[in-house]
């Protein structure tokens, strides 16, 4: 009788947990309605129902606990203090469900998912400037203070309902205890599999996001499927990045990609003779522009009539340019380190693991640079301490560090840095200054959260931009503002490049995005327009025919693309991959380009691409354990 008394306590629970996390997920959608679009009552009934499946592995997860350690223990003993350890952990699960359900808002806004892989990210991330930025810009004080009281007030709730009466049978006492022992694990496989008793007809995370529309498929997971997410795909990643790999499969995968197995490094194995005349004079300055968040969907035909992206549309009619181009990974710091050591991301953050013994890696942009004879200069619109960047790029081959605190400050400022143009406002003054050929690599800031910038007073055209958003965009104030950030880093990135090649007019301007993925569209888009970048090659003697309709790469490609175009006949430089004017297809940690489309790996037929992709990172996992 205990069992089963303390069994209805725990359906009790159970109940309301499962209630909880649905009243959530509905107040998730009224929040984010407006990025909807054209969502029919359909969708959100079917992004609904999978939720209320996929939500009973969480609940479950949370009332199993109480289970465990309340109502077994008391069906043995009956002295066991049952309900007080359920009403102290259901409390608390109430409560941390709530506090993950305030953290989800904002989150989402950055990222434009629940609780993800970026979560770890944070977790290396520049922790005042992102205390700066919950504080400033997502109001994290009377969020807490929200998520307190809300807590309060469903703990309260909680207490009555389990305080109320439980039904207690006249007869058949042990036909019904026997009932309900034989209940609870039948009923524990259909939550564990998001009711139903099999994987192939349950509700995964992984394969929850069955509707057109972004908000709804984000609505699926709640806050404890979300987190698991986070946790089950960075796992994943790790563990495959540190496994152990013979040293035969090493030079198998080496050999795969073209190297010499004979020398007497991996990195001396793809080292490469240039073979033909510099397809330019050699510039004094060499500048590589990595714009955060500089994203391909702007320039897609079906967006430019926003003018967004006039620089990019300006470096298309002037330049070499690629739009089959994929960054190294899904984040600034995962694409930067791509950058830094010439490696494909293998879902480590290497800026943290690398950097033991004292000697550049020769794959990096930053060496082949230095070993083509340029001074090598780092500037980033941020500050010294994010992702400790200005160790690690002072390590891969750069000779100079330089970042916002070096410039003066003129009015506005994020937590995350300077405006754009206050940046290139620096670099352009130190190289007027430069007496040698120098390399600049720049990473900016300001299309990042919190988009707080004044861009209206910089000119953005927010009424007309309004007027022409097609319906994949939200039409929202925060969208427009951030529509503003677009606009502005371009505006600003353009005007540098034009004062700067006045001032010099050999300079060689790359210029690319760090990655996609942030933007949050109203409704599902192609991949190109969510995940794509474009890569421009531009200045004195740059042909517009550098780069064939054809041609698809990545960001590890840029380094040796400059070394084809600067240096010498039979110089050599360092490149695990083909420079863009022979590569026709791409790959970064989750994409693939080949034949002109794009796609998921998982979704690649092509077994010999997808064994040069597997060579690559197993090259790239064995420089960064033996680094």
């Amino acid at each position: 009788m205990r069992f089963l008394k303390s069994l209805q306590q725990d359906a009790k629970l159970f109940l309301y947990i499962y209630t909880l996390l649905m009243v959530f997920r509905m107040a998730f959608l009224l929040i984010y309605a407006g990025q909807m679009g054209s969502a029919s009552m359909g969708d959100v009934a079917e992004a609904l129902w999978l939720g209320a499946r996929i939500s009973l592995k969480t609940t479950a997860f949370l009332v199993a606990v109480p289970f465990v350690f309340g109502t077994i223990p008391y069906a043995v003993w009956g002295r066991w203090p049952a309900d007080r350890i359920r009403a102290v952990l259901g409390s608390m699960a109430v409560g941390l469900m709530t506090l993950l359900f305030i953290i989800r808002i904002p989150y989402y806004e950055v990222f434009h998912q629940g609780f993800n892989i970026m979560l770890f990210n944070g977790l290396e991330d520049d922790k005042s400037a992102i205390w700066t930025t919950m504080v400033q810009q997502y109001q994290f004080w009377p969020r807490l203070l929200g998520a307190a009281l809300l807590t309060a007030a469903f703990v309260l709730l909680l207490r009555r309902l389990l305080r109320t009466p439980v039904w207690q049978p006249r007869g058949h006492v042990r036909a019904w205890v026997g009932a309900a022992v034989l209940l609870v694990p039948v009923f524990a496989v259909f939550c564990r599999f998001g009711g139903a008793f099999h994987s192939d007809d349950g509700v995964p995370w992984e394969s929850a996001a069955r509707t057109r529309y972004v908000v709804l498929n984000e609505a699926v997971l709640d806050d404890g499927q979300a987190l698991y997410r986070a946790y089950s795909t960075h796992k994943r990643a790790t563990e495959k990045a540190l496994r152990p790999i013979p040293r035969e499969d090493l030079e198998r995968a080496v050999a795969r990609l073209g190297g010499d197995t004979q020398a007497e490094s991996v990195e001396a194995a793809f080292v490469h003779q240039k073979a033909t005349a510099p397809l330019v004079a050699r510039p004094h300055h060499v500048v590589v522009i990595l714009g955060e968040n500089y994203a391909l969907w702007p320039l897609l035909p079906e967006y430019r009539a926003l003018g967004l992206a006039k620089t990019g549309e300006w470096l298309e009619k002037n330049g070499a340019h690629t739009y089959h181009f994929l960054p190294n990974g899904n984040g600034t710091m995962t694409s930067l380190n791509g950058f830094l050591t010439g490696l494909p991301d293998i879902g480590l953050y290497v800026n943290y693991k690398m950097g033991r013994h004292d000697r550049a890696d020769a794959l990096g942009i930053g060496s082949v640079m230095k070993h083509m004879g340029y001074k090598t200069v780092f500037w980033y619109g941020g500050v010294r301490s994010w992702q400790d960047i200005e160790r690690f790029t002072l390590h891969e081959g750069f000779d100079e560090f330089h970042c916002a605190d070096e410039l003066p400050e003129q009015g506005e400022s994020s937590s995350w840095g300077v405006p754009d143009g206050v940046l290139f406002d620096g670099i352009r003054e130190q190289m007027k200054s430069d007496t040698e050929d120098t390399f600049y690599f720049v990473l900016t800031t300001s299309n990042h959260p919190p988009f707080a910038y004044d861009v209206d007073a910089a000119g953005f055209p927010r009424d007309e931009v309004a007027a022409k958003l097609p319906p994949s965009v939200p039409s929202d104030r925060a969208t427009l503002d951030q529509l503003g950030h677009i606009w502005y880093a371009d505006k600003v990135m353009g005007e540098f490049i034009r004062h700067a090649q006045q001032d010099d007019p050999s300079t060689l301007f790359v210029v690319t995005g760090d990655h996609a993925e942030r933007f949050n569209f109203a409704t599902e888009v192609s991949t190109w327009a969510l995940s794509g970048i474009p890569c421009y090659f531009y200045g004195d003697g740059v042909p517009k025919d550098l780069l064939s309709e054809k041609a698809a790469g990545s960001h590890l490609q840029i380094a040796p693309t400059l070394a084809e175009l600067i240096q010498p006949e039979g110089s050599s430089y360092a490149s695990l991959l083909q420079p863009l004017m022979r590569s026709e297809r791409a790959f970064n940690h989750r994409l693939y380009i080949a034949n002109g489309e794009i796609g998921e790996q998982k979704d690649l037929t092509d077994g010999d691409f997808r064994e040069a992709i597997e060579a690559a990172r197993k090259v790239a996992s064995w420089i960064v354990a033996h680094d």
